[in-house]
């Protein structure tokens, strides 16, 4: 009955549909984790805007699963699920640019490097407030707050965030934004601004402003030290960056890189990237004292944001292999010495040479933001660092020993650092009280536009707004890592 009602769909929609036997259907499925095998009954290509209503009032009579697949980077898959509709976004990809108001609206087939590429093309030198990762497609992203290697400058990317389209449980498409007058279109939107994806319908555009960066061009790069060094070096940067503008934002890495001279073996390092929003040459005296701790290397550039975004951002994707992803937030101070030491015994232990941790630095206009004016609750944290455990699955047991290295690893970090809470955007299955971790005083208000939104909770996922799930805080079950539904 289902293939036959599938069967009808196809025919409505402008679109087309893909099943299990097709041709496209394994690469349709295949997202950035390769960990993640969920099996769809069908996935949906829409052309138009009305092929997404049609394929969601379709899930919906037929009471299907039902999740939306942009650039497919979900960390734990809740963008896939077995047995349901997935609603594959990436022919709509429609890009205009307004430069009288300085925003640019796309529909939510694009990924960041498309947008980037669009903004290029326009020669004004705006850019978005956008990913680090090109091919991360806005709407997951911006639904969980966003940060960008510009936000100290110009805030998180929801803080850039005009407008949106969503098309909410009852079928009904909706335009809701900075000027909404109405409460519930004000608390929507509000809900979409770090209330994660997947909670409150399907958003199938986003208007954006863009920025004019302080300079043409831009100080970027990467400074690597030798792992152990990591107490020195963080010793200076957890003072240093509470002394810089909110122009320069300097991340942070932990894992190997190749040897210099004999590229066959790995060297484990401590790096940092700094991208500094202003001219080269005052970039570079911010960055002396950094500079003075001998780094291994320090590989640093002139050029554009976008440039730097295509020339580094690839280098974090999981591309493919199996991955279990973590995150944790650290206060003001929380990369100390007892940090320092966590990340030198834990990634000197990392059973994988693949895996690897980074760290993005908040502070600047991120918290010029009370916690309680978007959905986003974090805007006083100034570390967010998330661990990528890869592996390539050789051999039983490889799977749990990965995955207990990484789950450890950032208990440690996170009591070391005094944590306050988990990023939304590193979704993670096995993260014990989850709801508060993510989204802190304000759940409450989530829960309740949610409920309102979406009475039959029709959009609902393992970890949606609303679910009782909650695993355990020792690690004893990996099961949650194979689901996407309770």
């Amino acid at each position: 009955m289902i293939s036959t009602a599938i069967n009808e769909l196809s025919r409505e929609l402008s679109g087309y549909i893909v099943q299990a036997g097709d041709a496209e259907y394994e690469e349709a499925i295949r997202i950035d984790n390769g960990r993640i095998q969920f099996k769809p009954r069908a996935i949906i290509f829409p052309a138009v805007m009305e092929d997404v209503r049609l394929g969601l009032k379709f899930a919906v009579t037929h009471n299907l699963p039902f999740s939306v697949k942009g650039g497919g980077h979900s960390a734990a898959g809740y963008c896939m699920n077995e047995g349901g509709i997935v609603m594959a976004m990436k022919n709509l990809n429609k890009i205009t640019f307004d430069p009288r108001k300085e925003t640019v609206t796309a529909q939510m087939g694009v990924i960041w490097y498309d947008v980037y590429k669009f903004m290029q093309a326009t020669g004004t030198g705006l850019i978005p407030v956008g990913g680090g990762c090109p091919t991360v497609a806005p709407p997951g992203f911006m639904l969980g707050g966003g940060y960008s290697f510009v936000s100290r400058s110009y805030g998180m990317s929801i803080d850039n965030l005009v407008s949106l389209k969503i098309i909410t449980p009852d079928g009904e498409m909706r335009r809701i934004g900075i000027d909404s007058t109405s409460t519930d279109d004000i608390d929507l939107f509000w809900a979409c601004c770090g209330g994660g994806g997947g909670n409150f319908g399907i958003v199938t555009e986003m208007e954006m402003r863009v920025r004019k960066p302080f300079s043409e061009k831009m100080l970027v790069g990467q400074i690597r030290y030798p792992l152990e060094h990591a107490e020195e070096v963080l010793g200076y940067y957890n003072e240093w960056v509470e002394r810089i503008p909110n122009s320069m934002a300097v991340y942070g890495f932990m894992g190997n890189q190749k040897d210099l001279i004999d590229k066959t073996t790995n060297v484990k390092v401590l790096g940092l990237t700094p991208v500094f929003n202003g001219e080269y040459a005052e970039g570079i005296d911010l960055l002396e004292g950094l500079l003075k701790l001998k780094p291994i290397n320090a590989d640093l550039f002139n050029m554009t944001l976008p440039e730097w975004e295509f020339y580094n951002g690839y280098t974090t994707r999981v591309a493919g292999r199996s991955s279990y992803i973590r995150s944790t937030i650290l206060p003001k101070g929380g990369m100390n010495n007892d940090v320092a030491k966590v990340i030198i015994d834990s990634m000197s232990n990392a059973p994988s040479p693949d895996s690897f941790a980074v760290w993005t630095l908040g502070g600047g206009a991120i918290e010029d933001v009370a916690s309680d004016t978007t959905a986003y609750v974090h805007r006083d944290c100034r570390f967010v660092p998330e661990i990528k455990s890869i592996w390539d699955l050789d051999k039983p047991g490889d799977t749990l020993r990965n995955v207990e290295w990484a789950y450890e690893f950032f208990e440690r970090l996170s009591q070391a650092g005094n944590a306050t809470g988990a990023y939304v955007n590193y979704i993670d299955p096995l993260q014990h009280d989850w709801a508060r971790m993510y989204y802190g005083d304000n759940y409450s208000r989530l829960l309740s536009i949610k409920t309102k939104i979406d009475p039959n909770n029709y959009f609902n996922f393992q970890q949606s707004v609303g679910s009782p799930f909650n695993p355990p805080q020792k690690l004893t079950d990996l099961s949650p890592l194979n689901r996407t539904q309770l």
